[in-house]
């Protein structure tokens, strides 16, 4: 492998890394709730963008619409979220988060900040930033090649 190639090999272990410890911190942090992070993820969606359905969520997050419904179930259950029905299409409901679920993922936020805040003790802003851009490019460039090898798929 030449330098940058076995560079950019690293910095994807290192994101797929991050990224599962982040899910299991956050699994910690909220494991008295009876979330996951998973759970949390669809909540932050329907918190900051309003009843949705799950096909939109699912567009958001770039996963299956079949994984988001196994999340949303779990909210429906556990009363932090609730389907109401969608005027634009009979079969697929909005759903929203209860005001439980309001409640909780407020609290949710409030123990992640503490959290945080720890971690920015740790890591300057400047770095901070860069791994952000770095980050903000690498997703670009795969949703470019995953758009592009749409293109070519049969319909």
């Amino acid at each position: 492998m030449n330098g940058e190639l076995e560079t950019i090999y690293i910095l994807t272990r290192a994101i797929r890394a991050c990224f599962h410890l982040m899910g299991n911190v956050g699994d910690d942090l909220h494991r008295q709730f009876g979330i996951t992070a998973s759970m949390r993820a669809v909540m932050e969606s329907l918190y900051e963008g309003g009843p949705q359905t799950v096909p939109q969520v699912a567009r958001s997050k770039n996963v299956t619409r079949q994984h988001i419904q196994t999340l949303v179930d779990q909210l429906l259950e556990a009363d932090l979220a609730v389907a109401v029905p969608n005027p634009d299409h009979k079969r697929s409901p909005l759903i929203e988060l209860t005001p439980r679920g309001h409640a909780a993922f407020e609290d949710m936020q409030r123990r992640e900040q503490a959290l945080l805040t720890q971690l920015t003790a740790a890591l300057p802003a400047r770095d901070l930033m860069i791994a952000v851009e770095t980050i903000r490019k690498l997703n670009e460039q795969l949703q470019q090649l995953r758009d592009g090898g749409k293109e070519n798929e049969p319909a």
